[in-house]
């Protein structure tokens, strides 16, 4: 396969208006050839997968139950191929139809019903799940991937909406239109289509969306956000930057100049001030207003400014005698919070993996390499020399392939800081080994006009201001993205730090390299990254396209995680697969908060860390170093070749191979450079290179071979990429650095912080599945209790049920209780226990429930009873921890919360005394599972699906649990 494409890996399964019908997903073996499953592949999003078969059998039924309006546009829209063949996405075509069938054929505008009705088994937990005050008008997302047409859909909808408003005698449709953008850059593409700055025709006539006899009738201006002046009142389409809406109170705080910690990037107020005010004040003046939310994953958090400036419109509109919002419609490819939770108002998915079956984008190709390693030098260009090399031949493999096209490939190279970036630029742009690409090659932050940014999750990302840019600059931007793409572009790579925004979509990227690593806390999905290429250079279907993603075995695990989670990387799911809920935990405002409330008082850390470090000699790193035993000098690993497979994303069967040659240091130099910058990051001290690198100098040269070594030596240079060596000098110095940094210190209450009340948090989002279920409980303020395994499960029904307990509440959310303590290695970490339980008496426990348990389990305790002592002291309520096994909760027989508070004191006591933990036993272990057939046979529990027999062996469980306990009883109420 070496030099070519496996191209039977890469042809559609079907064309982008036919409904899906069939999907590919991993094969028997390997890399080996995938399998074909007859059946469209299930969406993750409940409300989604379940309302498919409801629209379907509309559609098919001939769109029952809607206006004459509607279906003329329908059929008009979907009926047929129009001129030149034209015919939109399937995808297209069912978000459409659904939110038709949503709002006009079923009326159902607000998402508890829509939950109680489409929810799936779980429903009534999930509706349940549904915030009040946050379910005040119609809100719909649709997660369609990144180049399937989002655009397109945000019209037809403008389109349905404005003529049901003009045609029909009563209709609660809107006439007002308010498209928002995230940033600048998508604002200038949606700019593109709905308002063409070089007079072209927008997409309401490029695309033949208006049925010819009601084209004269069709009259829906568009306002830009710095044309905000007067109006007639007649229809509007307003298309804006987001922060251009920001509530005044906003801009007063100074938000409206860096709004980047809410929703995306600056504005500055001088600037906008004025036209944001009156586009404000435009937009109330109508009586109903639909919402479009572009890249709507920045929409997660309610208490944002972007949420709440939605919410504000609402109001306002409301207040002056309107009818508020008639809609919201969220478009992203990833419609998730900064958690990775799906957004819960999901009707309509299709995802990356079915518009590569319909052949809409560039098939992704994942490239994996055997020993493909960072080498150890502070210089970004020189540590991801393999990954640059491999970037480089993958790249100039699409050249050649799209040679005599007219068609440019583009490579882009993912930094992670702008100091990266400037290193690589240079390189790319000057040394001979990238000869294709010299010259060539922009730096994109540097020809921007913005700033590196950092985000409330940790990452940073490259933001452009408008405070900084004047109009010749953004007709600048659009020149350079648009040239990006075209044949005389002096480009073929770029640099950019991070992660290029939205609407930085170049569709002749080939080849993407990332040179930093994905993290679950970082929120960077694995889609997001491919969006910056996936887009075709031709139309859907003329030729096959991919694009090549340069990978760290490092970043592997968390790209199949990520991709599973964007359900591209689905294996074969049995038929009746429950795709998770979100929920919304919440202070529920109709149970008595003052019965069931808990405070907690506000704590300080109980260690503190110092950002210098000193007093650390050679003779320590010695000391340290003797638990383990010297490495051998000559056994190098680091390989001087690379094999490198390309698989196709979504099934993982190889469709190209090749050898790659790959360059060693030259000298030891680098490397200590690299392990000082490591150790400063980690430890987070300031003078790590002077306190470090003579240490680390000695111990590669005289300790760690146990031979004198110079650093030069190029046996030593070739063992420093290796994972042996590198773990050593972790291991080595991590400890003694954090016995010097890291202070313990007695825990005080925090001052002008006082008691904190479960009662004042703030609603969170949490998923809702059968392993991980959120239940209905009397005995917590909460609306519903998530549990994240079984053990909690039936903890959570002891507790709602113990004739003792006059609250308890499950700690999770944003809000949580997080116990700081130092893990065995000494790293400072946070612990956050299970449940609070307040008895009737006013005693106050801090509850964890452990199935299976770790080596930190004893450090956790500890923390959590140092906790509890210090909580006793600056508050009214006595606190104290219980530590609640598997097996110990499995065979209690006692109902009360007290009695099993006592049980679980000599387990505790041990377990802190022998710093070991208990023997790990399995999740309701097999002792109860061995009962089950005495309730239901063996041979029927075999028949049912794999849900229901969770859900059966689930029940049994807890029923042998409570059978044992005293004062229960069992029998029909």
């Amino acid at each position: 396969m070496s030099g070519g494409l496996n191209t039977a890996a890469l042809e559609p399964l079907f064309r982008p208006w036919e409904e899906p019908k069939r999907h590919r997903v991993k094969g028997e073996s390997d890399g080996g050839p995938a399998r074909i499953l007859d059946y469209r592949r299930p969406a993750d999003a409940v409300i989604a997968q379940n309302l498919r078969a409801s629209v379907k059998a509309w559609r098919e039924g001939g769109y029952g139950g809607v206006s004459e309006t509607s279906r003329i546009l329908l059929h008009h829209w979907f009926g047929g191929a129009h001129a030149g063949g034209f015919c939109y996405h399937f995808c297209q075509r069912e978000a459409v139809e659904t939110l038709v069938y949503l709002m006009e054929a079923r009326g159902l505008r607000r998402l508890a019903p829509l939950v109680a009705e489409y929810g799936g088994h779980n429903r009534e937990e999930a509706a349940a799940g549904i915030e009040p005050e946050s379910d005040l008008w119609a809100r719909y997302a649709f997660k369609l991937g990144t180049g399937t047409g989002k655009t397109k859909c945000m019209a037809l909808a403008i389109v349905w909406s404005y003529f049901h408003a003009l045609r029909e005698g009563v209709s609660d449709m809107a006439r007002h239109f308010v498209v928002i953008a995230p940033n600048l850059t998508v604002f200038e593409r949606l700019r593109e289509d709905f308002a063409p700055p070089d007079g072209g025709a927008d997409i309401f006539h490029a695309d033949p969306m208006l049925p010819p006899q009601w084209r004269a009738d069709w009259r829906l201006p568009v306002v830009l956000q710095d044309e905000a002046g007067g109006g007639d009142g007649g229809p509007a389409l307003y298309l804006t930057n987001i922060h251009r809406l920001f509530p005044q109170r906003r801009e007063r705080k100074g938000e409206g100049e860096d709004g980047e910690g809410w929703a995306g990037p600056p504005v500055a107020r001088a600037a906008a001030l004025d036209t944001a005010k009156r586009l404000r004040e435009r937009i109330t003046a109508h009586g109903r207003v639909m919402v479009l939310n572009d890249e709507a994953h920045h929409v997660w958090d309610p208490d944002s400014a972007w949420s709440e400036s939605i919410r504000w419109l609402h109001d306002t509109i409301g207040a002056r005698g309107g009818g508020g919002l008639a809609a919201q419609l969220d478009f992203s490819a990833t419609p998730k919070d900064n958690k990775g939770i799906l957004f819960p108002h999901i009707v309509c998915e299709s995802p990356l993996g079915e518009a590569v079956d319909a052949g809409i984008v560039k098939v992704p190709v994942i490239g994996h390499a055997d020993n493909l390693k960072d080498i150890p030098s502070d210089a970004a260009d020189v540590r991801f020399e393999a990954h640059l090399r491999l970037g480089y031949d993958r790249w100039r493999a699409s050249c050649a392939q799209w040679e005599g096209s007219g068609k440019r490939p583009l490579m882009f190279v993912m930094c992670e800081d702008t100091k990266a970036a400037d290193a690589i630029t240079r390189r790319l742009d000057r040394d001979t080994v990238f000869s294709d690409l010299n010259g060539k090659t922009i730096n994109l932050h540097t020809n921007l006009k913005g700033k590196i940014k950092r985000r409330r999750d940790g990452t940073q990302e490259f933001v452009e201001s408008e405070k900084d840019i004047s109009d010749e600059d953004l007709k600048a931007l659009r020149k350079l993205s648009r040239d990006l793409d075209r044949p005389g572009s002096p480009y073929s790579c770029i640099v950019s730090v991070l992660m290029l925004r939205e609407g930085w979509d170049v569709r002749n990227v080939t080849t993407i390299v990332p040179l930093r690593p994905y993290s679950s806390k970082a929120g960077i999905l694995p889609e997001q990254t491919l969006g910056r290429g996936l887009r075709r250079m031709t139309g859907p279907g003329a030729t096959l396209e991919t694009v090549t993603v340069v990978e760290h075995p490092a970043f592997v695990a968390f790209y199949k995680k990520a991709l599973a989670e964007e359900g591209v990387l689905v294996q074969d799911l049995p038929a009746d697969k429950i795709p998770p809920t979100t929920v919304t935990i919440f202070p529920d405002p109709k149970k008595d908060w003052a019965a069931l409330d808990i405070a907690l008082p506000a704590l300080s850390a109980g260690h503190t860390a110092t950002p210098h470090l000193g007093g650390l000699t050679l003779d320590d790193v010695r000391e340290g170093f003797k638990r383990f035993g010297v490495l051998p000098l000559d056994k190098a690993t680091h390989a001087t070749e690379i094999t490198y497979e390309g698989r196709q994303l979504i099934t993982q069967e190889v469709v190209e191979a090749t050898k790659i040659h790959l360059p060693l240091l030259n000298n030891g130099y680098d490397a200590i450079s690299y392990f000082t910058k490591q150790f400063r990051e980690l430890c987070k001290i300031q003078n790590a290179h002077t306190a470090l690198a003579p240490l680390l100098e000695r111990f590669l040269g005289s300790i760690l071979f146990g031979q004198s070594v110079a650093l030069d030596d190029p046996r030593l240079v070739r063992r420093l990429s290796d994972q042996d060596v590198q773990e050593h000098i972790r291991a080595t110095f991590l400890p003694l650095i954090r016995a010097r940094t890291v202070i313990a210190r007695e825990r005080t209450p925090e001052p002008g912080r006082g008691t904190l009340r479960l009662r004042d948090w703030k609603g969170f989002a949490a998923t809702h599945t059968a392993e991980r279920p959120c239940k209905m409980s009397a005995r917590t303020l909460f609306n519903l209790v998530p549990c994240n395994r079984g053990l909690e499960v039936s903890m959570t029904a002891f507790l709602d049920a113990a004739p003792d307990v006059a609250a308890f509440a499950k700690n999770a959310g944003p809000q949580a209780l997080r116990i700081d303590y130092l893990t065995a290695d000494g790293r400072p970490a946070t612990y956050t226990p299970d449940f609070f339980v307040r008895l009737e008496g006013g005693q106050c426990y801090v509850v964890e429930t452990k199935g299976r348990e770790d080596r930190e389990v004893p450090l956790k305790a500890q923390a959590a009873l140092a906790w509890c002592r210090a909580a006793s002291k600056a508050g009214s309520a006595k606190w104290d921890y219980v530590f609640v096994s598997q097996s110990l909760f499995e065979g209690a027989r006692d109902s009360d919360f007290a009695s099993l508070q006592r049980a679980c004191v000599p387990a505790l006591k041990n377990l802190l005394s022998a710093g070991e933990p208990e023997p790990e036993l399995p999740l309701f272990g097999d002792g109860a599972r061995s009962d089950r057939a005495e309730l239901v046979s063996q041979a029927l529990l075999a028949k049912l699906s794999p849900g229901a027999q969770k859900a059966v062996a689930d029940a049994q469980d807890i029923f042998a649990y409570l059978e044992r306990k005293t004062g229960v009883s069992l029998a029909p109420a």
